[in-house]
């Protein structure tokens, strides 16, 4: 028999990370769904099984749709097996909703077939899967005829021609399950802490369920039943969190259905209670929270008085109390903070020493501080804010600029030099007019929605290019598709003007003088830690 360890030194150079990221998938899944348990079959599978056919023959070809996956770049010292063509290296979580999905294929089996899967090879699941999603599909019906009101479920209101609806009984959580393609069918309706509220159209058929834990400080009802009790959420007596909003498959919800739920999110989270008389965000109180799931349905998370993360929308009143209270009085004093570490340089003007991290801070704009700075000694950190351009950025960056994760739609207002990278990935610019004229380090514009590479014509770039993501992955007679050879002759600087480089679809390396293609998914570099928004003084 071959071994484990065998099976992934052939094909993955970092294994024990992707073994490390099931885990960690399964623990975050055992929160909301059975027969988790380390020991357990679907544990094991998971670890053993799945972690073969990941790093099994071709991991490129098959396990790519699975996980992020980039060639392996060998470097001297590394052990001799590593210097193989099809070694990767694993770079981030990929589809994890498909994952979750076999998690809950795996409950709805008996306990005896489910003790059977230890044996099954992963494309042999994949197999059963698909067929028990073509055997719920073969299993639609109408709701209406099956369940009946007032004791399967209970409607709550219609939004047009849907109907929001709460299941309370067991044939009710099995219908959903069937129809939806996850493990609601093997919930427990009688569990007092738990809630589920699908959406249905006027067929009866369901597209988008809700799962609602609520909790209360006393630990048992008026009969003496056990209640889940939560003493770590913000001092709230009565906490409802919603912990899963799931489409079809697990995935998030689509197209109008997208819509409709955030329509009910909103009018279930301002139905709730805070503490009117709170002077401080740890004395809110929130009756109501989203604990997971709200990126689907266009919410944004900030960390919550308990130190766990909350989704949240801007247009919620509960949103205006926690910006006033929280956001703003962060924000003046990392602005106050730059002011502090201002040093007035008479040969060239204002200098600041130090990094600059103002990620996370729901900037729309960089403080108007910055603007009269000539250089900063260190990084500047904007990223993950609600930036449309870099205007008031310093004008010579000594360090790095991490500007990913905003609403870039200009890069004008930038720095004039930067001497280490300049990342602003995952934002919505259309070309780099602006961009830096020297970058001494690596240039990364991945996931922009870019139409033209207009403005990259006169940037010195001294480290690789990676571009990747939206507009390299269109058919080539797609309008939009921009061809190597183009991409290659925008950036006439990079490498220092030693040359045009090359271009390398489907991998990245850190080569200078290169222009990396960067497949969807592909995770280049770790973000900055983010400030710690709830201990300011500690920086």
């Amino acid at each position: 028999m071959i071994s484990f360890k065998v099976y992934y030194e052939a094909n993955i150079a970092n294994a024990e990370a992707v073994k490390a990221e099931i885990v960690s998938l399964l623990n975050s899944a055992s929160r909301t769904k059975p027969n988790l348990q380390p020991g357990g079959p679907i544990h094991k599978w998971f670890t053993n099984n799945l972690m073969k056919f990941l790093t099994g023959p071709g991991p490129y070809t098959f396990a790519l749709p699975l996980i992020g996956l980039a060639r392996h770049e060998y470097k001297e010292g590394e052990p001799e097996w590593m210097n193989k063509a099809d070694v990767m290296d694993f770079s981030d979580t990929g589809n994890w909703p498909k994952m979750e999905h076999i998690i809950d294929y795996f409950n709805s089996l008996s306990d005896r077939d489910r003790e059977k899967i230890v044996k099954k090879p992963y494309e042999q699941v994949d197999k059963e899967v698909e067929q028990w999603d073509k055997d719920l599909a073969a299993q639609e019906r109408s709701s209406e005829s099956k369940l009946k009101e007032g004791t399967d479920y209970e409607v709550l209101y219609k939004d047009g021609y849907f109907t929001w609806v709460k299941l309370t009984t067991k044939a009710a959580y099995e219908c959903e399950g069937e129809g939806m393609g996850h493990c609601v069918g093997g919930y427990d309706p009688d569990n007092p802490g738990n809630t589920i509220i699908s959406l249905w159209d006027k067929k009866g058929e369901p597209h988008v369920t809700i799962e609602i834990q609520e909790y209360d400080s006393e630990p048992y009802d008026v009969e003496g039943n056990p209640r889940p009790v939560r003493t770590d959420v913000g001092g709230a007596e009565n906490l409802k969190e919603i912990v899963q909003i799931k489409g079809k498959q697990n995935e998030a919800p689509v197209g109008k259905y997208k819509d409709i739920t955030a329509r009910f999110v909103k009018k279930w989270l301002d139905e709730g209670e805070v503490n009117e008389q709170a002077k401080d965000i740890s004395e809110l109180e929130e009756s109501r929270i989203v604990r997971d799931d709200g990126k689907g349905i266009g919410m944004f998370r900030h960390e919550g008085s308990d130190g766990a993360w909350h989704w949240y929308f801007e247009d919620s009143k509960i949103w205006d109390k926690i910006y006033k209270m929280d956001i703003l009085p962060m924000q003046q004093y990392r602005v106050q903070d730059i002011l502090k570490k201002i040093e007035d340089d008479p040969s060239v003007g204002e200098i600041l020493y130090g990094d600059e991290n103002l990620g996370y801070g729901f900037f729309k704009e960089i403080p108007k501080e910055l603007a009269n700075i000539r250089g900063l000694a260190g990084d500047l950190i904007v990223d993950n804010n609600e930036l449309t351009s870099l205007k008031n950025s310093p004008v010579d960056i000594d360090g790095s600029v991490f500007a990913a994760n905003n609403q870039l739609e200009t890069l004008e207002g930038s720095p004039s030099t930067v001497d280490g990278d300049f990342k602003v990935d995952r934002n919505n610019l259309k070309n780099l007019k602006g961009l830096p004229k020297d970058i001494s380090g690596d240039l990364h514009i991945n996931m922009n929605p870019l139409e033209s590479l207009e403005g990259a014509e006169n940037t010195v770039v001294g480290g690789t290019v990676f571009i990747g993501g939206w507009p390299m992955h269109f058919p080539a007679d797609h309008p939009r598709h921009m061809k190597p050879d183009n991409v290659i002759a925008a950036f006439k600087h990079i490498g220092k003007g030693l040359g045009a480089g090359e271009l390398h679809p489907g991998k990245w390396r850190e080569t200078p003088g290169e222009v990396q293609v960067v497949p969807p998914g592909v995770r280049v570099y770790p973000s900055p830690k983010h400030w710690d928004m709830r201990h300011p003084a500690a920086l």
